[in-house]
Parts: structure tokens; C-alpha cells; sequence
């Protein structure tokens, strides 16, 4: 994995096209850090897909990171494949549950009860089927990490 990446996070689908382009041909990166939530997966794979076509640069030489978010939690395996439609891949190298919390429907406030250690088998269901490499967690307590850990 390589150990500076490109984050993605409040940038605006309209301008990271171009961002993600240079910050790829011209000044070397090859880990990109996106998320559903982002809103701008389409975007960077609409990149990615003129990269590959205008370098000599291919998938495997990029480590590509999107993350699930809360209320993505009851398919997994859905969430998983829109991400990859949008990004144009064919697998992803790595896959977060991006904030660990109780999901919450909104707009009406009820909470979905959805063990995160299901969520946590399906992430896992989803390496098996080849469609993610590695799996991990990112803004997550001690505590929600030890039940994911009791229940993998």
C-alpha cells in the first residue's frame, strides 16, 4: 500500500477529475482514498478510465480505498458493487466501514438495529467473492472495534 495518498474528501465531483488525472500522470500517486459519501466516485473513475486509456499506468499499479457508509450497512455486498460501478473497477483494494456508529434512519430518527459484526461478515463475504481485497474500519471507538473483532 502506498504510504501517501490522495484524499478525496469535500472535493467537488466537477474539479476532481482533473485532480485525480495529474495528481496520478504527472506527480505519481497511486493510492486514492474516496468514499460513497464523498459523492464523487463517478468522478474519479470517469479519471480513472482516461488515465488508463492516455498512460501506460494499469489498475494494479493503484491502491483505490472507498468506504461504506452508515446507512449502506443493510447490503453490503449492493454498496460494495454501486462503488465499483461508479469507480469503474473491478475490485477495490480496500474497503472501510467508514464511521462505526449505530445507524440512525433518517429523516424520522429510529435506529436500525444492524450488528456491526454482521456488517463486519458481509465486508468479509464480499473479500471472498473477490470483489474487495482487504477490509478495515476508520473512525471507530475502542469499543465498537472490540465487538467487530469478537464476531469475525
Amino acid at each position: 500500500m502506498p504510504q501517501v495518498g490522495l484524499g478525496t474528501f469535500l472535493a467537488p465531483p466537477e474539479e476532481i477529475k482533473a485532480i485525480v488525472k495529474a495528481a496520478v500522470m504527472k506527480y505519481g500517486y497511486r493510492h486514492i482514498d474516496t468514499a460513497s459519501l464523498y459523492g464523487n466516485e463517478e468522478a474519479i473513475g470517469d479519471a480513472l478510465v482516461e488515465v488508463f486509456a492516455e498512460s501506460s499506468i494499469k489498475r494494479e499499479e493503484l491502491f483505490i480505498v472507498t468506504k461504506l457508509w452508515i446507512d449502506e450497512r443493510e447490503d453490503v455486498e449492493g454498496a460494495v458493487k454501486r462503488s465499483l460501478s461508479k469507480l469503474k473497477c473491478d475490485y477495490l483494494d480496500l474497503y472501510l466501514m467508514h464511521y462505526v456508529n449505530v445507524p440512525i434512519d433518517y429523516p424520522n430518527g429510529t435506529i436500525k438495529p444492524i450488528p456491526i459484526e454482521k456488517t463486519w461478515r458481509d465486508m468479509e463475504a464480499c473479500v471472498n467473492a473477490g470483489l474487495i481485497r482487504s477490509i478495515g474500519v476508520s473512525n471507530c471507538p475502542i469499543v465498537m472495534l472490540m465487538n467487530i473483532i469478537a464476531g469475525a
